[in-house]
């Protein structure tokens, strides 16, 4: 077993301001950084300079609890932007091209082994590589096992998935490399849990085949194979604005697992990401304690993952999410909540009845966690949505636009300090290291 070398101060010091550190090594080993710094060097380079430099696609993971709408939001949101599902006419295509420009792209993945139906269409699907049903049959697991046990497996070769991820997102890369011959296919294999090989594959690459197989076995004429090679080049040559995620509906199977951390933290260091909290705002309306129970879970995403939050008040076309604003904004406001639970003969809700509402230890317990997230309530960005009828959609994209700026100034940034730090005690390991074996030779005299 190794041995831990112990650092003094003097060593990090030393280390951290030695002459000989090459910057470069610090974000080898990170994607999203040496993206960023290989741009950078590329634009101070260049003399003249790229009037729309290239964006890097934001990375939305929707987390909820189960019911709270989020496989219904995904829906929705896939509907806002111009993702393959649609394709449009050719005429359509040759007439808005410069309306299309302005569009934008999407890429869903599903992560939700068990769900039977999915009302969105999702280009990377867990279901297609696992079989949930199967896993808990031969596994002899229940349903939560089950799905975190897919999950464990998926996250096993969850670097593919990222691959196909960097291809789709930087299609620019994908013709250089597909140009020399490295470009690879969009497809890999995994083994699953019962032993089958199944593979993880990209949905936009599968169509694009089958469209030059059909057109190779009817033997169209050259002219039309042309114009569809160029149609299909068109359509997927474009980068990507947004990569959504949908989660399994059990929250803690994949917050909570090493898998889950595994995938988030794939994905935070290669995009900009985002996680999207879904709350129910009528469940929220019937009881004070369930929204508390919302945000106390919230806190302890936004502690596991250190990545921004949106909080998505779902289903304001049933209740409206003005009241959970205020709430979060105005401390007295949750206060006058909770004596107004505690004052009603009905209450909000039975729960609210049965005499927990504003007296006693579970609303003094209520009152404390209120005070302690208003601080925590500064740091999130929050919006009303509704999933069926598509409200406050456009608000929620700008809402994840302001979030992912703050992955830049916040995430990203201690994303450097902890590889920078990591690097420094790596050197002062090596001195240390240097220094003993220089004093070990001098007491054997060989030095």
């Amino acid at each position: 077993m190794a041995t831990r070398v112990p650092l003094s101060t003097d060593d990090i010091v030393a280390a951290s301001s030695s002459s000989d550190v090459d910057e470069d090594n610090y974000s080898a080993k990170i994607p999203i950084l040496k993206r960023r710094a290989a741009s950078a060097a590329k634009t101070a380079s260049c003399s003249c300079s790229d009037g729309n430099p290239k964006k890097d696609p934001i990375c939305v993971i929707v987390v909820g609890m189960a019911g709270s709408g989020k496989t219904t939001l995904m829906a929705q949101l896939q509907r806002s932007l111009n993702l393959r599902e649609d394709g449009g006419s050719e005429d359509e295509n040759n007439t808005t091209n410069d309306s299309t420009q302005s569009k934008r792209l999407g890429y869903a993945i599903n992560l939700d082994p068990a769900a039977k139906y999915i009302p969105f269409t999702s280009s990377i699907d867990i279901r297609d590589t696992v079989d949930y049903i199967e896993v808990m049959r031969q596994h002899k697991l229940g349903p939560n096992g089950a799905i975190l046990t897919c999950l464990n497996l998926f996250a096993t070769k969850f670097d593919q998935v990222m691959s196909i991820l960097e291809r789709r997102a930087f299609p620019s890369e994908e013709v250089t490399l597909a140009a020399t011959g490295e470009g690879g296919e969009g497809s890999f294999e995994v083994e699953n849990a019962v032993g089958e090989t199944k593979q993880i594959s990209d949905d936009d690459n599968d169509d694009k085949n089958e469209a030059c197989n059909d057109t190779n076995n009817k033997g169209q004429s050259t002219s039309k194979s042309s114009n569809e090679t160029s149609k299909n080049t068109n359509s997927t040559s474009s980068p990507l604005d947004y990569i959504l995620i949908d989660t399994p509906g059990q929250i803690e199977a994949f917050t909570w697992s090493a898998s889950g951390t595994i995938v988030t933290s794939a994905l935070a260091t290669t995009f900009p990401t985002v996680l999207a909290f879904v709350v129910d705002t009528p469940r929220c309306a019937a009881s004070v304690h369930t929204f508390m129970s919302n945000m106390l879970y919230a806190c302890s995403m936004l502690y596991r993952a250190k990545l921004p939050m949106v909080i998505v008040l779902n289903k304001i076309d049933v209740v409206g999410c003005e009241f959970v604003k205020e709430w979060m904004e105005d401390y007295e406001s949750f206060q006058e909540a909770l004596d107004d639970a505690s004052a009603a003969t009905n209450g909000y809700s039975d729960e609210m009845a049965g005499g927990g509402g504003g007296s006693g230890y579970y609303a003094s317990l209520t009152r404390s966690l209120s005070l302690v997230l208003d601080e925590f309530y500064n740091h999130l960005h929050k919006v009303g949505v509704s999933a069926a009828t598509g409200e406050g959609v456009d608000e929620f994209w700008e809402v994840v636009q302001q979030a992912a700026l703050d992955y830049d100034e916040g995430y990203l940034v201690d994303l450097k300090n902890r590889v920078e730090e990591q690097k420094v005690k790596e050197r002062a390991m090596q001195r240390v290291g240097a220094r003993n074996l220089v004093r070990d030779l001098q007491e054997d005299g060989q030095l």
